[in-house]
Formats: C-alpha cells, sequence, structure tokens
C-alpha cells in the first residue's frame, strides 16, 4: 500500500512519470521490429559445393564423403544431412538449441578447411547460416512490355548485373535470389570426326584453352627514374581468340580450336523452368535480415521497383512486377488484434462504469490501460522483441489483467 498511498500523495510525480513512459514507449514503437511471427533463430547451416558434369555418384564420393568425414565431429552437432544431385552437393548441419549461430559457422568453417583436396574443376563450397529455402518477404515476376521481341529467360545476365545489386543495397535486404534464367556462355561445339582425322584429344583442347586463358604478369624493370610493370595479355575477348588457340601441331602443322569445333556465345542448359500464365520468365525473391521492420523493407523495396521500372527497365522493354508481398498479410493480422484491443478496452471501460458506477474511478482506470500498453512497447525494445501476432494477442489478455 505504500507505492499507492505516496503515489496519491504525490500526483505532479506521476503525471511526470506517466508523460516520460509515454514519451520514450511512442518512440520504441517506431523503433521496433515488425512481423508475422516471432524470431525463431534455429542454429543451422547448410554447405553448397558445385562441381559442373559430375554425376551424383561421384558428387557422393568425391565431396560429399570427404565433408561428412571432418564435419561429422563437430562439437553441439545434432543432425547432419546430405543430398548429391548432377553437379551440386548440399549439406545441411543442425545444433542444439541455444547454440550461438556465428559460433557455429566459425567452428564449421574451420573445420572445411581442413579437407585437403577437392576435384580440380570443383566451385569452392559456399558455407552460411539457416536453411536452403529461407523464407522470402517478397516474390518478383520479369515481365516484357508491349513490343518486346526478346526472350524472357535470357535476360538472366542483365537482372543479374543491372536489378539484383540495386535491391540487395536496400537496408534491412539479406539477399535476393534469381531463378529460372539461362546465363550467357561460350560455347566450343566439338566435331569429333574432325578430332580424330586430326588426332587431337579433348582433354588436349581443353589444356590449350586453360593455360591460353590467363594473363601473367612478367616482372618489372627500371628505366631511369620510371619502373614500368610488364605482364603479358592473354583473356579471352571474343569468338575469334579462342577459335585462333593453337592445340597442337601435328606433322608441323599447327591445329587451331576453330578447325575441330564451332565457337559461339550462347545460353546454358536451363534447370530450372519458371512459368508465368504459360510464359517461361524469370521471378526473384528478397530475404529480409533477423530482426528488420518488414513494413519499413517493403516500403524500400517498392520505391526502387518503382525506380527501376522507369529507367533501366523501360529503356530494354522489360518491367518488373510483384507478386508476393508478405506484409499484406501482416497487416490484416495487426489490424485485427488492433481491433480486438480496442473492443475489449470499451468493453472493460463498460463493464466497470457499469459496477463502480463512479466516473473518475473508472477514467482512471482506463487511462492506466494505454499508459500500460504503450509502456510495453519501451520494454519490448529494450528486450529485443518485435510486434507481431503473438505478442500484441499477448497485450489484448493483458487488458483484462490490467482492469482486474
Amino acid at each position: 500500500m505504500k507505492l499507492v498511498d505516496t503515489a496519491i500523495k504525490r500526483p505532479v510525480t506521476v503525471s511526470v512519470g506517466a508523460l516520460l513512459l509515454i514519451l520514450f514507449g511512442i518512440i520504441s514503437l517506431f523503433r521496433i521490429p515488425i512481423q508475422l511471427t516471432p524470431n525463431v533463430d534455429l542454429p543451422e547451416i547448410s554447405i553448397e559445393t558445385r562441381w559442373p558434369g559430375a554425376s551424383p555418384q561421384e558428387v557422393e564420393r568425391e565431396i560429399i564423403d570427404v565433408q561428412e568425414e571432418e564435419l561429422k565431429n563437430l562439437e553441439g552437432l545434432e543432425t547432419l544431412e546430405s543430398e548429391s544431385r548432377d553437379g551440386y552437393a548440399y549439406i545441411h548441419l543442425m545444433f542444439e538449441i541455444g547454440t550461438d549461430p556465428d559460433d557455429a559457422l566459425l567452428r564449421v568453417s574451420k573445420q572445411m578447411d581442413q579437407v585437403k583436396t577437392y576435384p580440380i574443376d570443383a566451385e569452392k563450397p559456399v558455407i552460411k547460416t539457416g536453411g536452403r529455402f529461407e523464407s522470402a518477404i517478397a516474390w518478383m515476376i520479369l515481365e516484357g512490355r508491349e513490343g518486346y521481341e526478346g526472350t524472357l529467360n535470357q535476360e538472366y545476365d542483365f537482372i543479374e548485373d543491372n536489378i539484383k545489386p540495386y535491391l540487395e543495397r536496400i537496408s534491412g535486404v539479406a539477399s535476393v535470389n534469381v531463378y529460372g534464367g539461362r546465363e550467357r556462355e561460350l560455347q566450343v561445339i566439338v566435331d569429333l570426326q574432325a578430332l580424330a582425322a586430326r588426332r587431337v584429344t579433348v582433354p588436349e583442347m581443353m589444356r590449350a584453352l586453360a593455360v591460353e586463358n590467363r594473363n601473367i604478369s612478367a616482372g618489372n624493370f627500371d628505366e631511369g627514374k620510371r619502373r614500368y610493370i610488364t605482364r603479358t595479355v592473354g583473356e579471352f575477348k571474343g569468338v575469334e581468340d579462342v577459335a585462333k588457340v593453337i592445340i597442337k601441331r601435328v606433322n608441323n602443322i599447327p591445329v587451331a580450336v576453330g578447325d575441330v569445333a564451332s565457337v559461339r556465345l550462347g545460353y546454358e542448359d536451363q534447370d530450372v523452368a519458371v512459368r508465368h500464365e504459360g510464359t517461361v520468365t524469370i521471378v526473384m525473391n528478397a530475404v529480409r535480415e533477423p530482426g528488420a521492420n518488414v513494413l519499413v523493407i517493403m516500403k524500400r523495396i517498392k520505391s526502387v521497383l518503382k525506380d527501376l521500372n522507369e529507367s533501366v527497365l523501360k529503356e530494354r522493354g522489360l518491367k518488373i512486377r510483384q507478386a508476393y508481398d508478405e506484409t499484406k498479410y501482416i497487416e490484416s493480422a495487426i489490424d485485427l488484434v488492433k481491433n480486438n484491443i480496442a473492443l475489449a478496452a470499451v468493453l472493460a471501460f463498460a463493464v466497470l462504469i457499469i459496477f463502480l458506477r463512479n466516473f473518475a474511478s473508472t477514467i482512471i482506470i482506463s487511462v492506466a490501460i494505454p499508459i500500460s500498453i504503450i509502456a510495453t512497447f519501451l520494454v519490448m525494445t529494450l528486450m529485443g522483441r518485435n510486434i507481431n501476432v503473438v505478442s500484441l494477442a499477448g497485450l489484448s489478455f493483458a487488458i483484462g489483467m490490467v482492469v482486474d
């Protein structure tokens, strides 16, 4: 009762304290992250390794097995799952609940450094926190404007170079993934009869191309007061450069790549096809950073997409349409809970006025309800929490406790 007596005797102090709570609570309300559900940070790590042209059996034997041998003894590891596909290896690691994801990532990275050998043409493993299918807050579809005569799924390089960087630079966006496109590539189509006639093998041609497509430093030399850096430039700049590469000499006659193969610029074989309304196209998604405000991020994404549609995309005859927006469901769910909170406050006021039959006492209790809710936002911010459907439902239940 001392607290109540003190509050009654010092109304000015109580009023100032209430105003401060309201002020800082409102400031916290604008800074606290808003999302659909509470954060559930599972300590999981994924490892992806690509080996173009390898069969699933080769991927498992040469990559998966050697990686699992180093990873199976990690401290706190609960499950280890692997998957082998054509030219692709995937390992998923799940650690004990409560494990620091950054610490787990560091330990996995150190263990991966212990793998001594990989196939020569295998790419470096990509290690990241989270699983393969991260929850996306937005999905976007590439469409052609009226008069566009190109092929949508061949715009992959344009999207990677001109669109994806703009979206990934948005504060709060962790990554942007592109699906369904065909990347441009230089293709060497071998004529087997020409190879046999000139006694040239495919490995010999591959070695010649690998050796010639390099820039090599040739050191430096001084001339007076100047120092010159020299290098031999050998990287291919066009189709003609590849066709002119000498593979070997047969009877003192040089055999070039153009003699036994045709060289052209083309597109890689498509392993994933995305269709929208019957049209093969490219789609993108945006994954948010943990703890970021989804509503704020979505406004930034829409603003950037609007600018891109009116500039570089319009010049190329393209446009990007947003097909999925997570904030619509979040806003509708949060609005529903807000309405329930308002209805609960009105019903509480009605019940109090009926039973107390004292308007002043009812007003005091009614004012305490919003003040306590606003103060809760301050505490949630200090504890690193976010606003979601579960926390708002808890606030609506707490109104009844405040009345009690």
